[in-house]
């Protein structure tokens, strides 16, 4: 397991989600000729007949596949957040890279060395909501328990500065999350 940690940001200069779905076509003609033997030989004999489908063409018709849209599911929810980091003392710098370095250790799995190296031990999870003056902010969505997909930190953003120590002026750490649990209607109508 891994130590509880808490980290408080301010709001990320944007947050954006996706709520993705899952849909595939499927012809009403060809599903019918998969039933039916008498099906499958009438539509194979318009469909996949070329002297047929030119005939039709020369009167002014066109085979109609009857296509359909079935739902097959949805996906697990995304989302990224950038912060930008400008530490002006040292303690700041010190905070900076406590926090870069907690997300890139807790998006890590641990190889499990007394199985021979042969397992992962997985990565942590994070739980994340918004707050407005110290209490949680419902003006936007709550997020389900995640995991850190992406970590990307760029020292340099504006071309390589740094203070007198070497460390960066500033730096901008994006983290990439993805929930572990699927978001249906009954959730977002909850707040999520």
């Amino acid at each position: 397991t891994y130590p509880s940690s808490i980290v408080k940001l301010y709001m990320p200069e944007t947050l954006e989600f996706g709520y993705h779905a899952s849909y595939d076509k499927v012809s009403i003609a060809g599903a019918a000729s998969s039933i039916s033997g008498i099906a499958r030989g009438l539509t194979s004999a318009v469909r996949d007949n070329e002297a047929v489908k030119l005939a039709l063409t020369t009167a002014g018709y066109v085979f109609n596949p009857n296509q359909q849209v079935l739902f097959q599911g949805i996906t697990f929810r995304e989302f990224q957040m950038s912060f930008t980091f400008t530490p002006y003392s040292r303690s700041e710098k010190e905070a900076v890279n406590k926090i870069i370095n907690m997300f890139r250790s807790y998006a890590a799995p641990t190889i499990m060395e007394e199985a021979a190296g042969m397992f992962f031990k997985a990565p942590a999870v994070f739980d994340i909501d918004f707050q407005f003056n110290g209490v949680e902010n419902t003006n936007v969505p709550k997020f389900k328990t995640s995991v850190i997909k992406n970590v990307d930190v760029n020292y340099a953003p504006n071309g390589w500065s740094t203070h007198s120590d070497g460390s960066p002026v500033q730096t901008i750490l994006t983290l990439d999350f993805q929930e572990i649990y699927l978001v249906d209607r009954k959730d977002i109508q909850g707040g999520y």
